[in-house]
């Protein structure tokens, strides 16, 4: 108890200080007000070691939350048991089910569905990728051609095909459903790490190169062409620019987190032009506890024109108008929750995030 009341003392301290050091950040980082709301989160608790990670929402509005049952590293031990589902009614706030994943499988980390109802989630651990039929209640899991590929985020296009990320081998993957085929896409660097996609209107594929020592945005188009784009044009080994979760906005422009480096990043589709910066845009924050650490990772956005984010080892939610502007935080009720890669924003615009340290599934009305 007291090492907490400590380190809560250290974080509203450090609320002025951060404010303070706004003077001295470069004009084009947009500085946090030092302001902390938790009277809007509520909280739903999961069974205890359940660690929540990815979220998504079906078509009634139900958040889906994978629960590892261990914290991956990137990835759970071997021997970890299987992974679990658990599905949270968000009219009624509670929980509907728990589902466990059948024995051979691994731990479902991130999740989405396709427009047939089917869950599509990687495994990491396993090596596979696994879908769930929620109507006839059934598991189907397919092996990754590479091994030890490490298959992390998951997106569906318009075409129904689905889309992983391969963190440990630098490729992209798309698995047709029909044929039951993969088809992997190598980027040009061998050390990217591709991290968090997400397909835009137009069937372009859009991945993050986690390493800082790459850095880059990936687009693999609709008519099957690889480009990247520059989020710096200064060297960025060392910064902690490690860009993670990604998502489309309503015009079409991409954002994603930037993990270690405090902040979010935008790119302008219409100016944008592969193997340069051209038309992105870096928003950072000072952390409010200076001493915390910082890690940016998951990201959403809202009809009303907010970009929302979460930061891991701050233990906050932030937001921030898409046009550029102040940053808001909302800090949870659970201190130390680590809130990471499971943000989502519902049709209602009621923010889910993930609490994995906390076992809780979050929401800001």
């Amino acid at each position: 108890m007291f090492v907490r009341l400590w380190k809560y003392m250290i974080v509203l301290t450090l609320l002025m200080v951060g404010t303070l050091l706004a003077s001295l950040q470069p004009s084009h980082t947009l500085v946090a007000r030092a302001q902390s709301y938790t009277s809007s989160i509520a909280e739903f608790s999961v069974p205890t070691g359940s660690n929540p990670w990815g979220t998504t929402i079906d078509a009634q509005g139900a958040i889906w939350v994978a629960l590892p049952g261990c914290d991956p590293n990137p990835q759970c031990a071997p021997g970890t048991p299987p992974g679990k589902l658990a599905v949270f009614d968000s009219t009624t706030r509670n929980w509907i089910k728990t589902i466990s994943l059948p024995a051979q499988y691994g731990q479902a980390l991130f999740l989405a569905f396709d427009r047939s109802g089917n869950l599509w989630f990687p495994m990491p651990t396993t090596n596979t990728l696994g879908r769930y039929n929620p109507g006839t209640n059934t598991f189907s899991q397919w092996t990754i051609p590479t091994p030890d590929a490490s298959p992390w985020d998951v997106a569906v296009d318009g075409h129904g095909m689905i889309w992983l990320t391969e963190h440990y081998i630098n490729k992209i993957a798309a698995f047709n459903p029909a044929t039951q085929r993969f088809q992997e896409i190598a980027t040009p660097v061998t050390n990217s790490q591709p991290y968090g996609i997400t397909v835009d209107a137009s069937n372009d594929v859009w991945f993050t190169e986690n390493n800082d020592a790459v850095a880059l945005i990936g687009e693999y188009t609709a008519q099957g062409m690889l480009q990247e784009y520059k989020i710096r044009t200064t060297p960025t080994s060392g910064s902690g620019l490690t860009p993670h979760q990604i998502t489309v906005d309503s015009k079409g422009n991409i954002w994603w987190s930037e993990g270690w480096a405090s902040g979010i990043g935008m790119l302008n589709v219409a100016q944008a032009r592969p193997g340069t910066n051209n038309g992105v845009k870096e928003y950072l924050y000072t952390p409010p506890c200076i001493l915390c650490g910082s890690h940016t990772s998951g990201i959403s956005i809202d009809s009303n024109g907010l970009v929302w984010f979460d930061d891991a080892l701050q233990g906050l939610v932030g937001s921030m108008p898409i046009t550029g502007g102040a940053f808001t935080f909302y800090h949870p009720p659970t201190f130390d929750s680590h809130p990471h890669d499971g943000l989502r924003v519902d049709a209602a615009n009621h923010v889910w995030f993930d609490e994995e340290f906390a076992d809780k599934l979050g929401m800001i009305q």
